[in-house]
């Protein structure tokens, strides 16, 4: 999708942009029906109402990300917090944008987990993902001791076992019936003291995908703080999925003819759309 901005007529140039790209990423898998669609309008507002009506959304994010640390872009951190489906963010993409460049393939899945009910979503969601990649599953849980934060306290003989051991079980406990369900996936789980946003960080210079929950008010549980995630955004080194939690999901496309990849395929470039959704 191409979005416009406001008040911008669509020309020949600009709905050829999303009919290139929907072009290029049916050569890359052929078999994978896509199509190009301009739209106008703010892009933020644009992309969250066709949220509505999509399984995933893939963000190429204007922030480098990584050792960096440029912001993530505007659009992406917006999406994060306002889509309607889960958003995958894809940072620096220029590293892999070529047909020939080598994608990351034997890192793990990555979960950060804060007990919340937006992390219990990123849980499921990193529990598929791992499944459909045949990965192994990653799950972090970072906490935070008010004995080694606190200024000026003596931490010497501060003991953190009983409280590590504590918040293990509950991980496990939660863990348990979605590892039930996907069988096949090898799942570590790691509880461990620290700063979450700078734990998670590292984690991901490792990981071929970091899955989060995009906190949210009125959770049973206090979700993370909003600035833990844009700090992870800010300096992940691996593609983020947002787990959004989808009001309703779309009735699957009907499956298209295979087109052989030595072939363009013919799209309905030609179509713009002006506030209706796609």
């Amino acid at each position: 999708m191409h979005v416009l901005h406001p008040g911008a007529p669509p020309d020949e140039t600009s709905r050829g942009i999303a009919g290139s790209a929907a072009a290029e990423a049916s050569r890359w898998l052929p078999g994978v029906y896509a199509t190009g669609v301009t739209d106008t309008g703010d892009t933020v507002e644009v992309l969250r109402r066709h949220s509505q009506t999509a399984r995933l959304m893939v963000i190429g994010s204007h922030g480098t990300g990584g050792v960096d640390g440029k912001p993530v872009g505007a659009v992406a951190e917006a999406l994060c917090r306002a889509a309607h489906c889960p958003v995958l963010i894809v940072q620096a993409g220029g590293r892999w944008a070529d047909p020939f460049s080598a994608l990351p393939r034997t890192g793990p899945v990555l979960v950060g987990f804060d007990g919340s009910d937006p992390a219990r979503r990123a849980l499921r969601l990193g529990f598929e993902e791992a499944a459909s990649r045949r990965s192994r599953l990653v799950v972090i849980q970072v906490w935070q001791h008010p004995g080694m934060w606190r200024p000026g306290h003596h931490r010497h003989g501060l003991d953190l076992a009983a409280e590590q051991s504590a918040i293990h079980a509950a991980l496990l406990e939660t863990a348990r019936p979605l590892q039930a369900r996907n069988p096949l996936v090898e799942m570590e789980l790691r509880s461990d003291p620290g700063e979450p946003a700078d734990a998670l960080s590292v984690a991901s210079q490792w990981a071929t995908l970091l899955v989060l929950g995009p906190g949210r008010a009125g959770d049973p549980v206090r979700a993370a703080d909003p600035s833990v995630l844009r700090q992870v955004l800010r300096h992940m080194a691996c593609p983020a999925l947002i787990a959004h939690d989808p009001g309703r999901m779309p009735t699957a496309r009907p499956s298209m003819p295979h087109t052989p990849p030595d072939q363009s395929p013919v799209h309905p470039l030609q179509e713009v759309r002006h506030g209706e959704p796609v």
